[in-house]
């Protein structure tokens, strides 16, 4: 099983890492409450907090526990939100990765995460009905993934998708029933549960705007994924079968596709052939998934040029 887990996670693609790193935090995060209600010890940080990896709309709190802001969205304390969220993320995900590649499943999961959070501080300290007096929390990936799944709605909206009980239903039709779910909850939760609620309803309309934006030639995202990009590149690819390793090779495409300077060289042998010709098809693979997740615009002069030379072999 444990081999089967790595071979997901270095072969899978962007989709398969997220999907992942949800069920590993909420494993381990799981972990750490059966320790704390069998031991008795409290730690530092409460279990309702999620041990600092839920974030909050308390201001002074989150002061102390920035990194909550992005934490959060991965961390779900109960197994069916868990399992809920994982199965419309693999539902909606592929169809999303597929058009649009993994930087933009990850930019779109971030921002949509992170759009959620703020949408929903500023709906517990702003409107009076929300104002609860104890701290509360939120956790789990479902602004993240209302996101991804207008966004996959707004690309195609005519889709036909089979639906339990309504039979083949275009794909427009269920994210707005997903979307209405939420707003007629609102008026049957809570405070904490109706902030919730918002922010899902966030995350929606910003998988739709970026949509609608990007079809007018403007990436709303483009300052993460520059970011994404930066920090991609920059982590070291020793082991073969590490994270940054399989990730670098999908995002940084500057030092997979440097190649020594041809010099004149006597007759080759056929190994030194075959050598440089899987040299150039893996080169060509690189700017070939290069094109197909950022685009040709993205290539340097000297990729255009070697692209253009395969191209009359």
């Amino acid at each position: 099983m444990w081999e089967d887990i790595k071979k997901s996670w270095t072969a899978g693609g962007m989709l398969y890492k997220l999907i992942w790193v949800n069920v590993g935090v909420f494993v381990l995060l799981n972990l750490a409450f059966v320790f704390t209600k069998l031991t008795g010890i409290q730690l530092s940080e409460n279990v309702s907090g999620g041990f600092s990896l839920f974030a909050t709309a308390d201001l002074p709190t989150l002061l102390y526990r920035p990194w909550s802001i992005l934490t959060h969205m991965f961390a779900h304390k109960e197994i069916f939100h868990l399992l809920f969220n994982m199965m419309l993320l693999w539902w909606m995900g592929r169809m999303y990765v597929s058009v649009v590649g993994p930087r933009r499943l990850l930019s779109t999961y971030i921002m949509g995460g992170l759009l959620g959070f703020v949408i929903y501080a500023l709906s517990m300290n702003i409107l009076p009905g929300l104002r609860i007096e104890e701290v509360s929390y939120a956790c789990g990936a479902s602004a993240a993934i209302m996101a991804i799944f207008t966004a996959t709605a707004t690309l195609n909206p005519t889709k036909r998708i089979p639906f339990f009980l309504f039979g083949s239903v275009e794909l427009k039709y269920i994210a707005i029933g997903y979307v209405l779910f939420d707003y007629f909850g609102i008026m049957g939760d809570s405070g904490h549960e109706t902030g919730g609620r918002i922010a899902h309803l966030g995350g929606a309309a910003f998988g739709y705007f970026l949509i609608v934006y990007s079809r007018k030639g403007i990436n709303i995202v483009r300052w993460l994924e520059v970011i994404i990009d930066m920090i991609m590149s920059s982590i070291p690819t020793s082991s073969s079968t590490s994270f940054s390793n399989s990730f670098s090779k999908r995002f940084s495409f500057t030092k997979s596709i440097k190649k020594k300077p041809k010099v004149t060289r006597p007759p080759k042998s056929d190994d030194d052939f075959n050598s440089e010709r899987k040299d150039r098809e893996d080169r060509l693979d690189l700017i070939l998934e290069k094109i197909s997740r950022h685009g040709y615009d993205h290539l340097s002069k000297e990729e255009k040029k070697f692209l253009f030379t395969q191209s009359k072999k």
